[in-house]
């Protein structure tokens, strides 16, 4: 436990109790403590936001989720120090020992019994587990979910534990005493046939038979008249028994040779513990019902096998009649079992004779649901390869059966009713826990960046983290930074992760087995897929990259995911595992013409050139109008209703958008370099997306600057001054500039001579040597207006104003400002229309006219806002314009307001990481104390 919280004890097996250094620590608001509770559930680990807000307000949880739980974190860290809640990235965690959490450590406490071969250590562990319990659990905490969520499981295992107690305790305890508890307990439960028959057979091997016959007659009665159902098989033997004998029943029937198949279980099994919870929920949800048909499918090597075999071992007791184990080889170098051929190994363990076994599928089936139709057996089903193998496998009711598959098994789903459980990568603290094994937690601590990106080349896939912890355990001498070296390379990554004696440890020959399981056409769009420089991919883009039409493009895509090959996050997006994407880039370089290739991603380029052509409608049509030559594409046109729609589009392509630069930049592509980075700078700009902006405008320069593309040149270099200049690197900024403006002077100049200009004029205003601003502002007017740049007259002008302010030429700067703003007006941009009323509000503050400053600052901060609000990405203009009210604020004597001015500007800044954050500190510590 950590700081604040090493005194904390939290109770949830009966009233929700919480208690801090020994003092009970009372929290009055129901949201507090169904936040408590949901933390202290997961102690020690990540609880993500959308469960939290599930959790505390249901299905109806408030606008700003994170806000709202701020404050309610806030709260808790009061109570419980300030180190007991951490925050991290998707959500929050509760830094204390889970075993100070009564459930946690009850839950715990069974595991241990569980897994012990002596029974005098089992029969203490289960009483140290069942004295925690302290009445009906979750009692109070706050949130239906929760109990919802959790009490059926704790029930389940608590009723389990009592019941494997008291079968220990009858050679110890006195029949009256287990007679007496188990009276108690079947009032308590009195639906649970289980404890019943224990009761009976008690009362009955301790002289009381007539007692043991009403008893009997008593359940047989409640269950027809609750459920109209008759008692169990396991019952009605026991009744029979107790007809036809006066002599003590025979002990619990035992089926001869039960089998226990189970494979070898991971003693150091990491993570899952969500995925234990649900399986653990979905068991108990289930109990007393038709058989119940679990389904564990994800893609190779993301450890189905493992969590399924370790599930089963630890729930393998509430399963007396006995555990299966086969591998249906679904997906691996030999053939997939036949049914006929699983049924028969199948029967063969229940104990049928060979020689009796039917000939026909449908017979073996019918045989096997007779033979298990009274049993309560465990049957792991591993490897999967669809549900028409599966299907004939499925015993009678009352008993588990488990599947793994890489398929989806979507019709097992439909018909059966079988629960599915995705599994998916390992979440960064799983992935470094599984590293930990192999190489222990203080040489993961010396290297946390290595180790972080350790995790994410392995695609945080278990199987590839085992491989990689064994090769850092095999080679102590090498650095964590090492093997990320080797690994970073992809063309030699899934050989470094394999062993090759072990083709099991085989990454590409695993995914192999369910490539080759592809249609022609589904295969090649995964080869083509791995050509998308980026992990994530939506419908249309598919379609293009593959040459299809959308409809086709979707039936392969689904084949794809229903073989957990690709994920499928939404509808219309895809997503690839690294590791898989590997795999599908060296097939695709393998088995597919280079010409093809190349095509395919020319397609990709064009079609995405033309949908930002499309997104700059509604956001800054004049990047499309600046001389940009488009090309033509066949793929389905992109068409945005709203500016928020196209911001959308932007939000979810922008890791691709991104990458695509990149990929023709290498590809020596430099037009399409440079022009995807000129249309994505305006939403780069309204999203504040400042480090791509200047990434992917590094990229675009370096590639026309090596393709000696003086006309692209000039586009890559303005775009990437502006960047440099929003991140006020001035200095980058001219570097820029001035490549641009002398490769514009050796062609001749081009559309964007005079946005070079003008940009070079808003470089010398950061610098503030405003004279050679003036000057370069001037000159940009002169030649956008001779080729009529209607925009780029409205940027020079609102630059000039802005010079002419340092100069302290205020009524120039004014009539300047008030041109760029008619300007704008007229061009139907009023986000800059309001920029450069901030700028006359500016300058009528410095020519003393403060009234007029005050009202024109307001009315440019009033257009703003209403931009903001209309998803326009405004709130950026705001700082200048907030900075000079405040100004004017304090010089007039209203220095309260004016530092309300200044603290609002700091808090668009620093929501923004805006380089201003530290100038507005400043201002604001120099104001004098209020008297």
């Amino acid at each position: 436990m950590r700081g604040g919280a090493s005194a904390i004890d939290i109770r949830l097996l009966g009233p929700f109790t919480v208690s801090v250094g020994g003092k009970s620590l009372p929290l009055t608001s129901s949201r507090q403590r169904a936040l408590l509770a949901t933390l202290a559930l997961s102690a020690g680990r990540l609880v993500s936001i959308d469960a939290l807000a599930r959790a505390v307000w249901g299905e109806e949880p408030p606008e700003r989720i994170r806000g709202s739980l701020q404050t309610y974190v806030m709260r808790l860290r009061k109570h419980l120090g300030d180190e007991a809640v951490v925050t991290e990235q998707d959500g929050y965690r509760l830094a204390i020992d889970p075993s100070v959490v009564d459930a946690l450590r009850f839950l715990r406490l069974l595991d241990s019994a569980a897994e012990q071969g002596d029974t005098g250590k089992e029969r203490a562990l289960l009483g140290e587990a069942l004295e925690l319990w302290a009445g009906s659990p979750l009692e109070g905490v706050g949130s239906a979910v929760i109990v919802e969520d959790w009490a059926p499981l704790l029930t389940e295992r608590y009723l389990f534990a009592v019941e494997r107690r008291i079968d220990l305790d009858a050679d110890v305890a006195p029949d009256s005493d287990l007679a007496a508890e188990l009276t108690d307990l079947v009032a308590q439960h009195p639906l649970r046939e289980s404890l019943w028959e224990r009761l009976v057979r008690v009362l009955a091997r301790s002289g009381r038979r007539a007692e043991a016959l009403a008893r009997y007659a008593k359940l047989r009665e409640l269950l027809a008249d609750e459920l109209g159902v008759e008692p169990g098989a396991r019952l009605r033997r026991l009744h029979a028994e107790l007809l036809s004998t006066d002599s003590e029943p025979a002990p619990a029937p035992q089926v001869a040779e039960v089998p226990r198949q189970l494979p070898f279980d991971v003693a150091s099994f990491t993570g899952r513990d969500a995925e234990l919870a649900q399986l653990d929920r979905f068991l108990a949800d289930r109990r007393g019902r038709s058989t119940a048909i679990a389904v564990i499918e994800g893609t190779a090597g993301v450890g189905k096998t493992s969590l399924a075999v370790h599930w089963a071992h630890l729930v393998r007791d509430q399963f007396p009649d006995g555990q299966l184990f086969l591998d249906l080889r679904g997906h691996s170098a030999a053939t997939p079992m036949t049914p006929d051929a699983a049924l028969a190994r199948i029967l063969r363990a229940v104990g049928v004779a060979a020689e009796t076994i039917p000939s026909t599928v449908e017979e073996r089936s019918a045989m096997l649901r007779s033979r298990l139709a009274e049993a309560r057996m465990l049957m792991l089903l591993d490897n999967a390869h669809d549900a028409n193998q599966v299907r004939p496998l499925l015993p009678g009711s009352g008993n588990l059966v488990v599947v793994t598959s890489r398929n989806q098994l979507r019709g097992l789903v439909a018909r059966e009713g079988a629960h599915r459980l995705p599994l998916r990568s390992f979440d960064t603290a799983d992935a470094t826990a599984l590293l930990a094994g192999s190489v222990g937690y203080e040489r993961l601590q010396a290297e946390p960046d290595a180790v972080a990106e350790l995790a994410e080349l392995c695609g945080r896939l278990p199987l590839a983290l085992a491989l990689a912890g064994e090769r850092a355990s095999r080679f102590s001498e090498l650095s964590i930074a090492g093997i990320v070296d080797e690994l970073r390379d992809q063309r030699v990554r899934l050989d470094t992760l394999r062993d090759p004696q072990d083709a099991g440890t085989d990454l590409r020959a695993a995914f192999s087995w369910s490539y080759n399981a592809l249609r022609p056409a589904a295969a090649r769009m995964f080869r083509l897929l791995g050509l998308h420089p980026a992990m994530d991919i939506g419908l249309p883009a598919a379609a293009v990259l593959a040459g299809s039409s959308v409809r086709e493009a979707r039936e392969l895509l689904d084949q794809l995911a229903s073989a957990h090959l690709i994920n499928q996050p939404r509808t219309d997006r895809y997503q690839f595992h690294d590791l898989l994407r590997v795999y599908a880039a060296e097939l695709s370089e393998q088995e597919d013409d280079a010409s093809e290739s190349e095509v395919a991603m020319r397609r990709l380029l064009d079609w995405y050139l033309c949908a930002l052509a499309e997104a700059n409608q509604l956001v800054r049509p004049d990047l499309v109008a600046d001389g940009v030559v488009l090309p033509v594409s066949s793929g389905p046109k992109m068409s945005f209703s709203d500016h928020a729609e196209t911001i959308g589009w932007y939000v979810t392509e922008r890791a691709t958008l991104v990458a695509l630069v990149s990929e023709a930049a290498q590809r020596g592509w430099s037009a399409s370099s440079w022009k995807l980075a000129w249309l994505l700078r305006g939403l780069f700009a309204e999203r504040h997306d400042i480090d791509d902006w200047i990434g992917s405008a590094e990229v675009a320069v370096r590639s026309v600057r090596e393709a000696g593309d003086l006309l692209g040149l000039q586009y890559a270099a303005n775009n990437l001054g502006s960047a440099y200049l929003r991140a006020a690197r001035t200095d980058s900024a001219l570097e820029a500039l001035e490549e641009g403006r002398k490769a514009a002077a050796d062609s001749g100049g081009s559309v964007v001579t005079a946005a070079i200009l003008s940009n070079l004029a808003g470089a010398y205003y950061q610098r503030k040597e405003y004279e050679k601003a003036y000057r370069y502002g001037t000159e940009s007017v002169l030649i956008a207006r001779e080729r009529g740049q209607k925009t780029y007259v409205a940027h020079a002008l609102l630059n000039i104003s802005a010079n002419c302010i340092g100069l302290e030429r205020f009524e120039e700067a004014a009539e300047h400002a008030r041109g760029a703003s008619e300007a704008f007006d007229s061009l139907s941009d009023r986000y800059h229309a309001a920029l450069s009323l901030g700028n006359v509000g500016e300058a009528l503050a410095g020519a003393g006219k403060y009234d007029e400053a005050i009202e024109t600052c307001e009315r440019a901060l009033s257009l703003l806002r209403e931009l903001d609000a209309g998803g326009g990405g405004a709130d950026y203009g705001t700082i200048d314009i907030l900075i000079t009210l405040g100004r004017v604020l304090v010089q007039t004597g209203e220095r309260t307001a004016g530092a309300e001015k200044w603290a609002e500007a700091l808090a668009v800044c620093q929501r923004l990481g805006d380089p201003r954050t530290e100038d507005l500190l400043t201002l604001l510590a120099s104001l004098p104390p209020a008297v």
